[in-house]
């Protein structure tokens, strides 16, 4: 299986001027003993997601405190929301804590660094949600990897039930039965039954080629090792954080990766905005957007790299642990190893959602769910270690 061009030799070039010099002679080796260079897509396997390789590089992750409050008042500013009183809660907000609110960074980093941080005054979460993306920092990307082109799609997602990697043990239920079945020891609804419960009153797309959603972390892992049984090969794992938003913002350094806009031809993400009429506030929800999944192959929606929907359409999960604020790590294998042997965390969820506000597509954006928690909006994408073709055996054709 041939690997795919997608960026061309002048974009390449362009790129490498942020990249190690080292890197550009970098080859890597697929299970079927072909050789990817960075920007390049590829398969292991017909069932296999299209992958594409990463450059080596180094990015600033996350964001500073002003461009979190920033978005927080674009975020409300985006509905026709007033935002006097929502600046003056988070200035006071900074204030009841002793930090300057025109100049917040280094007083949030002495305050979430201290280790008595109380949850009821801390500003993230009852005044600027946004607050979690600070503080912001640059990471290494230290371990070569791809990642899928697309989020995990249900066609993908279904080879892996037929040849029972997923689901394993799961029933198929209607709406009213699902309660029940959720309660038992005997029954575990599949990800359609959950989403048909959570959107039984609205119909929903089916369509293959949609990210697969309605998914807990430990079903994603169950696909990372049905991957790897096909390659017999340990190399796709879900992506930590920072492997996440370094693929997302592909060398920008824009609020997206598109730049400081986002466009409803860009991005599948809700677009709503509330009025008034007759004195009474009225919301209007049908101003374009899409209101639902969509394919992973449909509008403009890839970034420089060439990767899709990283903003919209599906938030995707990650395997880093995301409470609080960023640790501030400096390396993509520090953020591996922060989080690998906690079972229990909730996991970074990132890139935004089809009805959710275009603030939250950001790569800086995240927010924390529980393992075990699922959503008719949430998806993910797979990341694969590479091995420098100069250093790989090509493992045996599982396929």
């Amino acid at each position: 299986m041939r690997s795919l061009k997608i960026l061309s030799r002048l974009t390449f070039l362009c790129f490498l001027t942020t990249a190690t010099s080292a890197f550009a002679a970098e080859v890597y080796q697929t299970a079927a003993g072909e050789q990817v260079s960075p920007l390049e897509v590829f398969q292991d396997c017909d069932a296999c997601p299209q992958m594409v390789a990463l450059p080596l590089g180094q990015f600033q992750m996350g964001s500073p405190a002003k461009e979190a409050h920033d978005a927080r008042i674009r975020f409300f500013a985006n509905i026709n929301v007033g935002t006097t009183d929502i600046e003056q809660m988070l200035r006071q907000a900074f204030v009841d804590l002793g930090i300057d609110p025109d100049e917040p960074e280094e007083g949030l980093r002495q305050f979430y660094s201290s280790g008595n941080v109380v949850k009821e005054q801390d500003p993230q979460y009852f005044a600027n949600p946004f607050l979690h993306e600070v503080p912001a920092h640059p990471v290494t990307i230290d371990m070569p990897i791809a990642i899928g082109r697309d989020e995990v799609t249900r066609a993908q997602w279904a080879v892996c039930v037929k040849e029972g990697g997923c689901e394993k043990g799961q029933t198929t239920v209607s709406p009213a039965a699902y309660t029940a079945c959720e309660r038992s020891a005997n029954c575990s609804p599949t990800p359609d039954s959950r989403v048909g419960f959570r959107r039984q009153f609205q119909e929903y797309q089916t369509d293959p080629q949609n990210p697969r959603t309605g998914v807990t972390y430990q079903d994603m892992l169950d696909y990372t090792a049905w991957l790897n049984s096909k390659v017999g090969a340990g190399l796709y794992r879900l992506p930590t954080e920072a492997e996440w938003e370094y693929a997302a913002r592909a060398g920008t350094t824009t609020r997206f990766a598109q730049g400081d806009t986002l466009t409803l031809q860009q991005a599948n993400f809700l677009v709503y905005r509330r009025d008034t009429k007759d004195g009474e506030y009225v919301w209007d929800y049908d101003l374009g957007s899409a209101h639902d999944l969509l394919p992973v192959d449909r509008l403009d929606a890839a970034n420089g790299w060439g990767l899709r929907h990283m903003s919209g359409n599906a938030s995707e999960m990650t395997s880093s642990c995301g409470e609080g604020p960023h640790r501030g790590l400096s390396t993509s294998s520090q953020y591996l190893a922060a989080d690998n042997d906690r079972a229990d965390c909730k996991r970074a969820l990132k890139g935004g959602m089809y009805d959710g506000n275009v603030e939250l597509a950001r790569p800086a954006r995240r927010v924390a769910m529980s393992n075990d928690q699922w959503s008719p909006t949430i998806g993910f994408r797979v990341v694969r270690d590479l091995v420098p073709a100069s250093h790989a055996v090509a493992p045996s054709d599982t396929r």
